[in-house]
Parts: structure tokens; C-alpha cells; sequence
């Protein structure tokens, strides 16, 4: 019964903490330009095609409190919502069209901490069915107090989607090999379909399943034929869960598809690539293919072929000091060692001594091998812009970490543990509500973040509550503003003028506030120590009556 307990009142600080911190949060570039408005089309006007950056589970999940108790105002007019720009759109649904945006916002955020509610609960069975209840509890704890896991349960974006689902999916996989029943195999399959509608990147999730089949035949030095035909029906029933989200569709991959041509051209460029021999036929016959013939499911393959297009030509980010448009196999290593708490990081260390010695090789590869391949994966990728990417291995880790505790043999032991409790709870409850942006001592935490990582890690347009109370607070009237977000300043008190080029080059004797994210873009903001800041992400330059000093 007291662990009982112990789970509701974790459970409890967590909706506490996630909760609380919505309100201090504007909207971030992602939630305002993308997932928000287009889940509400998605399910509104059926159009599955309008963005297929992403797959459809979690921006149905946003949209369906939107649609059922907000009536939200949709334009009729398809081209209205197709434009080109789905920033533009997503600004006009917000701000243009519909009249309460933060209400809507909310909403569709609560549906998200649902979700990081109930991936804490499978954290929790997990490591109650390895390890014990007390150990659980731990691995728990280290859950509910992770500043990344915070961060993002109180945003409507698709990272925390993913790393519920491709964790439960695992879990359910676990399980399976626990008990190989039907319905235990029917529940993997479900649940690893959801994840693939949940995030393209779920896809490793196939062959991870299939490697630890094979290193069980390895471990066994037998060939496990029947667990083949089970895991060739747990891929089969998941595929049609794939095809059922997307409403049971049937359409050639690039019709009714924007930049259609554009997306034909690298098509063609990779066919060129990878068989330099094909002749205009073979071509031809591959364009009408993509164009003509019907398949299900079409817009989930249109998605993986944005994202690997999307791979392929990089996307800009910062890492320390400088900016890349390709990736760095650096950028992960060090995004999770500066914006993981130490103490975690230590308890990870010994947890995995602790894994080697005391887990069985089944339930040892289950949780290890999973977040190493994705891991792993993730170091070469050309997208990186956030250590949100690596979310989905989080959940592996608290467990790991906990069983940490096998080692808790003496009073000075237990007091080291206690003393990193302590530490890493405080670390989470001092950046409160600013997780986002959390950074750990290794880098002297949030306050330098920005010279190490930009983008999603610490500036995604989060801050404006923050920037209005400050301009409130000080009786400033108006401000010269540079800001990398999505949302509207004026909702929150702040009267602005955008920065003009010439102040980009020179300031004149105003305010001003320059998000992160743009720094380097303003020539003197660099280089000079800001008045204050509005939360981390947004650095406030006051030049009325006052000399900056050189950093």
C-alpha cells in the first residue's frame, strides 16, 4: 500500500510540474507553425498530405481536444491551407482565424503530458518486472524529476509521442518474450504500428526487434524458427495499424502532394546516384509509379522520403561556436553529457555494471541494446538540432540508472546515493519552469548554455511570458525585438518593433531583446554582456541610460 502511495504522489508531482510550467511558456516555433494546426486539418478536412514531415498519431492526439470542444474555425478553401509556407498558415490558425490561441494551446499540450504520464507508468511496471518494486519507485524518480522528460511533456510536439511509443513498444516486446501468448503478440504488433505513427525515426525499431531475436539464436545456438514467425506476425500486424492511421488510404506516393516536381527531381537524382546504368524507360516507368499507382499508406512513405531528403541536405545548428549545416558524430556525445543531470549520468555508469552482473542476458539486451543502436544511429544523422531527438533512450536510461541501487550495501553508500537524490532533484526544481533550456554544471548550467548548443535545446521560442513581466515589472513601454518564435508577442504585454537591418549593424539607445537563437545575426549583441534575460533564451540589451561592458 505505501508504494501505492509513493506512485500517486510521484505521479502527482510530475502533473504538478508540467502543468505549472505551461503557463510560463509561450508557444514554440514547432507547436504554433506545425503540429497544432495541422492535426487540426488532418482531422477536420481529412487532408493527410498537407504535412508529411511527421506522422499522424501525435498531431491527432493535439487536435482532438481542439476539435471536440473548440469548434476551431477552418477556412473551406484547400489552398488557404496548402500554401507552401505552413508557418504562415499555422499563424493565421492561431492568431487570424481562431480566438482564443492560448486556450487552445493548453489544451493541446494536456494531451501530450497524458502521454508522458503514462510512458512514467510503463517506466515504472517495467522496472517493477525486472527489478522489484523499490527499484521501480527509483527509476521512477529519476522520470519524474528529469528536466529533458519535464521539457518536453508540456509541449505538443511529436518527441515525447516517441519516446512513449517506441518505449512501450519495446516493453510490449519484452513481455512477448516473456509469455509468447497470441495476445501478448497481438498487443507488440499494435503497439509497434502506433509507434511508427508516432515518429519516422521509430522505423530502427524493426531491426532492433530483429537483432534481438538473433542474438538470442546466437546465445541459444539455436535457431528460434517459431519467434521468427512470431516477430514476421508482430511486423505484420503493425503495418496494418499503420495503414489503418492513416484512415485505410489508397493513393499513388506523389499525388495530390505539394512540390510534386520538386520531389520528382531527387527522386531522380538518387535513382542517377545509385544505378548509374538505368535508362529513360526504367526512369519513366518509376515516375509513373510514384505518380499513378495507388498504395496504402502513401503519405507515411512521401514522409520517409522528406526526411531522408531532409537528411540528406542537413538543417542548420549550432555546436560549440560555430554553425553547421551537415552533421557532427560529436553532436549527440556531447548534447546528452551537458543537458543530462550528473547525477543521472553517474547512477547510468554504475547501473550498467549493475545490469551486466545481476540481469539475465534476455531482460540485460532488451534494455541495452535498444537505446545503444538508436543511439548510435542518431550520431550520424545530418538533422541535429536537439537533443529531443535523442528522447526516446531516456526512458531505458532511468531504469538503468536504478539498478544502480543493487549496490547499496553500506551507510556510506547510501548517503552518496542520497546526496545525488538531492542533487538531482534540486537541479530540476531550481530551473523551473525553464527545462527546456536546462544545461547541467558541466558547462556552468542553463546560464551558458547558448555557447555550447542553440535551437531546441535552449531557445525554441519559449521565453515571451518571461519577456513580459520583465518589461512590466520595469516600466518599459517598447522594445526592438529579435525573436525566433512563432507566437505573438503582444498576447503577452509586450509592445515591439522588429530590429531593423542598420540595428543589426549598429543599436541606436533603446531596448532591446534578441532571442539566442539569432545572436550571431546581430553584429554587436555578441560581444557585449546583456542587462539581463528573459527566462535563458532571450538576452535584454538596455542602451538608454546605461554602458555595456566587453564580455
Amino acid at each position: 500500500m505505501k508504494k501505492i502511495i509513493a506512485v500517486i504522489i510521484l505521479l502527482c508531482i510530475f502533473v504538478v510540474l508540467v502543468v505549472s510550467s505551461m503557463f510560463e511558456n509561450s508557444g514554440t516555433c514547432d507547436e504554433v507553425a506545425h503540429h497544432i494546426p495541422v492535426g487540426v486539418i488532418m482531422l477536420t478536412r481529412g487532408d493527410l498530405k498537407m504535412d508529411t514531415s511527421q506522422p499522424p498519431l501525435a498531431r491527432y492526439l493535439m487536435a482532438l481536444p481542439i476539435v471536440a470542444f473548440f469548434n476551431p474555425v477552418v477556412l473551406a478553401e484547400k489552398e488557404i491551407w496548402r500554401i507552401e509556407d505552413r508557418g504562415t498558415f499555422g499563424r493565421d490558425f492561431f492568431f487570424k482565424y481562431n480566438t482564443h490561441p492560448r486556450r487552445i494551446l493548453f489544451v493541446s499540450r494536456l494531451m501530450i503530458t497524458i502521454v508522458g504520464f503514462l510512458c512514467a507508468l510503463v517506466v515504472f511496471l517495467w522496472a517493477k518486472g525486472l527489478f522489484g518494486p523499490k527499484i521501480a519507485l527509483f527509476a521512477l524518480s529519476l522520470y519524474i524529476f528529469s528536466p529533458d522528460i519535464l521539457a518536453h511533456s508540456q509541449l505538443a510536439t511529436t518527441d515525447m509521442a516517441a519516446t512513449f511509443f517506441i518505449f512501450l513498444s519495446t516493453y510490449c516486446f519484452w513481455r512477448f518474450y516473456k509469455n509468447k501468448t497470441n495476445t501478448n503478440l497481438f498487443i507488440t504488433g499494435i503497439t509497434l504500428g502506433l509507434a511508427q505513427l508516432a515518429k519516422y525515426s521509430a522505423a530502427i525499431l524493426y531491426p532492433i526487434f530483429l537483432l534481438l531475436l538473433m542474438i538470442e539464436c546466437i546465445q541459444t545456438k539455436k535457431i528460434a524458427w517459431k519467434s521468427f514467425g512470431a516477430l514476421t506476425a508482430i511486423f505484420l500486424i503493425s503495418i496494418l495499424v499503420i495503414w489503418v492511421g492513416y484512415g485505410f488510404s489508397l493513393k499513388s506516393i506523389l499525388k495530390d502532394t505539394i512540390r510534386a516536381e520538386e520531389k520528382l527531381q531527387s527522386i531522380d537524382y538518387q535513382i542517377k546516384k545509385f544505378l548509374p546504368s538505368s535508362n529513360m524507360h526504367e526512369k519513366e516507368k518509376i515516375r509513373n509509379f510514384l505518380l499513378r499507382v495507388p498504395v496504402p499508406f502513401s503519405e507515411h512513405f512521401l514522409g520517409i522520403l522528406g526526411v531522408a531528403r531532409h537528411n540528406k541536405a542537413g538543417h542548420a545548428h549550432y555546436f560549440l561556436g560555430h554553425w553547421y549545416n551537415k552533421g557532427n558524430i560529436f553532436y549527440f556525445i556531447v548534447a546528452f553529457f551537458i543537458k543530462t543531470p550528473i547525477p543521472l549520468l553517474l547512477l547510468l555508469i554504475v547501473g550498467i555494471f549493475a545490469v551486466y552482473k545481476n540481469t539475465p542476458s534476455l531482460d540485460r539486451n532488451f534494455l541495452l541494446i535498444p537505446p545503444l543502436v538508436y543511439f548510435i544511429v542518431a550520431l550520424f544523422s545530418n538533422l541535429q538540432i536537439g537533443l529531443r531527438h535523442l528522447l526516446p533512450i531516456y526512458p531505458f536510461c532511468f531504469i538503468v540508472a536504478a539498478s544502480s541501487a543493487h549496490i547499496l550495501k553500506n551507510k556510506g553508500v547510501k548517503m552518496i546515493f542520497m546526496l545525488l537524490g538531492i542533487w538531482y532533484i534540486m537541479g530540476s526544481l531550481f530551473v523551473w519552469p525553464h527545462h527546456l533550456s536546462y544545461f547541467n554544471e558541466f558547462v556552468g548550467g542553463p546560464q551558458n548554455g547558448w555557447k555550447y548548443l542553440r535551437d531546441s535545446n535552449i531557445d525554441w521560442g519559449q521565453d515571451l511570458p518571461a519577456l513580459g513581466k520583465y518589461l512590466k515589472n520595469n516600466n518599459i513601454n517598447e522594445i526592438n525585438l529579435a525573436y525566433f518564435g512563432e507566437d505573438n508577442p503582444s498576447l503577452y504585454g509586450i509592445n515591439f518593433k522588429k530590429i531593423t537591418n542598420e540595428e543589426l549593424e549598429k543599436h541606436e539607445n533603446k531596448v532591446y531583446a534578441i532571442s539566442v537563437q539569432y545572436l550571431d545575426s546581430v553584429n554587436w549583441a555578441i560581444n557585449l554582456k546583456p542587462t539581463t534575460k528573459a527566462g535563458y533564451s532571450i538576452f535584454i540589451y538596455d542602451f538608454r541610460d546605461r554602458k555595456n561592458v566587453q564580455k
